[in-house]
């Protein structure tokens, strides 16, 4: 099988010729094994190491991104959120939200003339998209996948601050609301014309937000109802009604609870299924949603790669598979971006056990 035949046959609930895998890593880990392996860029990085899943999107073409005299910076759209880099305790750089565009608004009429995720409609250019499907294309037969999804709690919280959106929530429903419809200006005509631009060659739309903590969700499942749940199943109801995609969640944290709710809106994968957090065992979620869901990702990062033994590392890979794969249904990924403190053997250990294969420099 090849890359997207692989993952077709997973999402279809089908057992595919080994398991799907798919990466994502903080930059100084990438350089890393760039550099063992010898190898200059990501793209031959994710080659070597049988990546399955590729992404693209539309080009930034909007107002030159700030940057400020004390080091911060707008990071991805003018307006959006200010960002400095912090030194990370395990080594490495942590960027972190220092200026949050909205803490300043009290009332609806403050929203005036500002911009929620993607700014305007106008300062993405949509055409690239074909070319950098070729591109891949040009490559092998992959995954390929696209951002896009209506603004939730993490997006609004980028915006807000964390803990002003969850009284705003609690207190000041008029104001929330407001803020989400106002984040949520041009969400769906972006998904939708960068996967018109795709022509049929994209074949997942992924987003999400985070709605859980380590011991369970942020929010109740009757706020994300009150709040959340008509906006995703609109735009997921929109979004198929045009497009034969699948619909890619990402929310950390343990949100077993609100796992119904994002199958209602029309979720069919699920990430990155964080196994250390209260209520995600992997035989509860495969038993109760494995017939509707598939997930990516189990492969935990805040223990067992980072400290573990390479022998544990496959170990926990056999393991994950035989349950999460059963019947097709699974994507193999760590629970996040792979950090600086988890050894590169340990990577390694994950993706040659994951491929029956070994990996050479």
């Amino acid at each position: 099988m090849d890359s997207y035949e692989r993952v077709k046959a997973a999402v279809s609930h089908q057992n595919p010729d080994r398991v799907p895998c798919d990466y994502t890593a903080e930059k100084e880990v990438t350089q890393g094994l760039c550099d063992y392996f010898g190898l200059q860029t990501q793209s031959e990085l994710l080659k070597v190491l049988g990546i399955d899943r590729r992404s693209i999107g539309p080009k930034y073409i909007g107002p030159s991104l700030k940057q400020f005299p004390d080091g911060s910076y707008e990071s991805f759209v003018s307006g959006g959120p200010v960002y400095k880099d912090f030194p990370s305790p395990l080594g490495g750089i942590n960027p972190s939200i220092v200026q949050f565009p909205w803490a300043d608004v009290v009332k609806p009429g403050d929203l005036e003339g500002r911009f929620g995720w993607c700014g305007q409609i106008d300062w993405w250019d949509f055409s690239v998209i074909p070319d950098r499907i070729a591109a891949l294309e040009s490559e092998d037969h992959y995954w390929i996948s696209a951002h896009g999804d209506p603004s939730g709690l993490q997006h609004l919280e980028m915006w807000v601050g964390d803990e002003k959106f969850l009284y705003l929530l609690a207190a000041e429903p008029d104001l929330a609301r407001s803020m989400i419809e106002k984040h949520n200006e041009y969400r769906l005509e972006h998904a939708l014309r960068t996967l018109e631009a795709g022509k049929g060659r994209i074949h997942e739309l992924n987003g999400g937000g985070d709605y859980g903590t380590q011991i369970g969700l942020t929010i109740s499942a009757g706020m994300f109802r009150k709040y959340f749940k008509d906006i995703y199943s609109n735009f997921y109801k929109e979004i198929k009604k045009h497009f034969d995609v699948e619909i890619f969640f990402h929310s950390c944290g343990g949100i077993s609870n609100l796992i119904p709710e994002l199958i209602e809106v029309g979720v069919t994968i699920l990430d990155p299924i964080q196994v250390g957090a209260r209520g995600m065992d992997i035989n509860g979620l495969k038993s109760n949603f494995g017939s509707r869901l598939v997930f990516h990702g189990a492969i935990d990062i805040q223990h067992l790669l980072p400290n573990g033994t390479e022998d544990e590392v496959r170990q926990h890979v056999r393991q994950t598979i035989s349950c999460l794969g059963r019947d097709g249904g699974y994507i193999l990924a760590p629970t996040h971006a792979l950090q600086v403190d988890i050894p590169l053997r340990n990577i390694l250990a994950m993706y040659e056990e994951a491929q029956g294969r070994k990996i050479h420099p």
